[in-house]
C-alpha cells in the first residue's frame, strides 16, 4: 500500500507547495511569470530530456534489473525505518548548524573582514551529510550484520561499463542548458578563486549526493518504490535548500519569506532533482551525479560572483 500511494502523496504534496503560494502571493506570481522562460529553456526542458534519454540508454544497453537486485542485498538486513530516522535527524542538525556557524562567522567577519560563508556550507555538509550518516548507515554496520560496505561499493566503485552510459545524458543536459545560458551572461573568468569556488562546490556535491541518493534515495525506493522514493528525495531535496538559502553561499534563490522560497525552490530545485534521481535509479553510479551538479554549477554561475569569498 505504501509503494502503491508513495509516489501520488509525494507529487501532491510538492502541488500544494507550489499552488498554495502562487495562490496568494501576487508577487511570486509576477517573478514565475518573468522567470518562466529561464524555468523552461534552462531547466524544465533539458531535464525531461535527459530524463528521456537516459532511459532510452539504460533501455537499450543497461541491466537495471540485476543492479536493483545489488542494491536490494547491500540493504538486506538494514533498520531501513531507524536508519532514515537517523537521517532526518541529520538533516536537521545541518540545517541548524548553517544558521548557528552563519551568524558565528559573520560576527567573526565583521571583525577581521573575511567572508566565511562557504566555509559555513562546506563544514556542515562534511560532518552532517557526509562523516556522521556514514558511520551511522554504513560503517557502524559492519559489527551488526557485516553488510555495511555493501552499498557504498556498488555507488562508488563502478566496474560495469554501461553504468558510465548515464554521462551521455548528462553531457546533453549541460550542453542544452548552457546554449541557453552561457551566449547571454557569459561564464566568469579563470581564475584561482574560480578554480577554488568549484573545488569546494565539487566537494558539496560529493556530501549531497551520497546523503540524498546513495542514502535517503535508496532506502525510500525501498519502501516508496522507485518513482515514490525519487519524488520524496526530491523534495526534501529542495526543501532543504529552500530552509538553508538565507545562510547558505552554495544556492541561487532570492531571500524572499518562505512560503515564496519553497515555491521557488521546488520550482528550480524539483526538475533538476528528479533527473539526479532518475540518473542515480538508472545507474547507481554516484560519480555521473557529482559531475552532472558540477557542469550545472558552473552554466549557471553568476559571472560577477566574488570568489575573494575563499581568499
Amino acid at each position: 500500500m505504501v509503494r502503491r500511494w508513495g509516489l501520488v502523496v509525494g507529487l501532491s504534496v510538492a502541488a500544494l507547495i507550489i499552488a498554495l503560494p502562487i495562490a496568494f502571493q501576487p508577487v511570486l506570481r509576477a517573478d514565475v511569470a518573468e522567470g518562466t522562460t529561464f524555468l523552461l529553456f534552462v531547466i524544465w526542458a533539458p531535464m525531461l530530456i535527459g530524463g528521456v534519454m537516459a532511459w532510452a540508454v539504460v533501455g537499450g544497453f543497461g541491466d537495471r534489473g540485476r543492479l536493483d537486485q545489488r542494491v536490494r542485498q547491500a540493504l538486506d538486513g538494514h533498520p531501513l525505518t531507524r536508519e532514515l530516522t537517523w537521517l532526518g535527524v541529520f538533516l536537521c542538525c545541518f540545517v541548524l548548524l548553517m544558521v548557528l556557524l552563519s551568524r558565528l562567522f559573520q560576527l567573526y567577519g565583521a571583525h577581521t573582514g573575511a567572508d566565511l560563508n562557504m566555509s559555513a556550507s562546506l563544514v556542515s555538509r562534511l560532518l552532517f551529510l557526509f562523516t556522521l550518516p556514514i558511520l551511522v548507515m554504513d560503517r557502524s554496520g559492519i559489527t551488526v550484520d557485516g553488510k555495511g560496505t555493501a552499498m557504498p561499493a556498488v555507488a562508488l566503485k563502478v566496474n560495469t561499463p554501461w553504468r558510465w552510459l548515464g554521462l551521455i545524458p548528462a553531457a546533453v543536459v549541460l550542453i542544452l542548458a548552457g546554449y541557453a545560458v552561457i551566449p547571454d551572461v557569459g561564464l566568469p573568468p579563470l581564475s584561482l578563486g574560480l578554480i577554488g569556488f568549484v573545488l569546494a562546490f565539487a566537494l558539496i556535491a560529493v556530501c549531497e549526493e551520497i546523503f540524498y541518493r546513495a542514502m535517503l534515495q535508496t532506502r525510500l525506493e525501498v519502501l516508496l518504490g522507485r518513482w515514490g522514493g525519487i519524488v520524496a528525495t526530491t523534495l526534501v531535496f529542495a526543501l532543504a535548500y529552500a530552509f538553508a538559502q538565507p545562510f547558505d553561499e552554495v544556492s541561487q534563490l532570492p531571500d524572499t519569506g518562505y512560503g515564496h522560497l519553497f515555491a521557488l525552490s521546488l520550482l528550480s530545485y524539483g526538475p533538476v532533482g528528479l533527473l539526479y534521481g532518475y540518473l542515480w535509479s538508472c545507474f547507481r553510479n554516484i560519480w555521473i551525479n557529482v559531475i552532472i551538479r558540477i557542469g550545472m554549477f558552473i552554466v549557471l554561475m553568476p559571472p560577477d560572483l566574488d570568489f575573494g569569498i575563499l581568499a
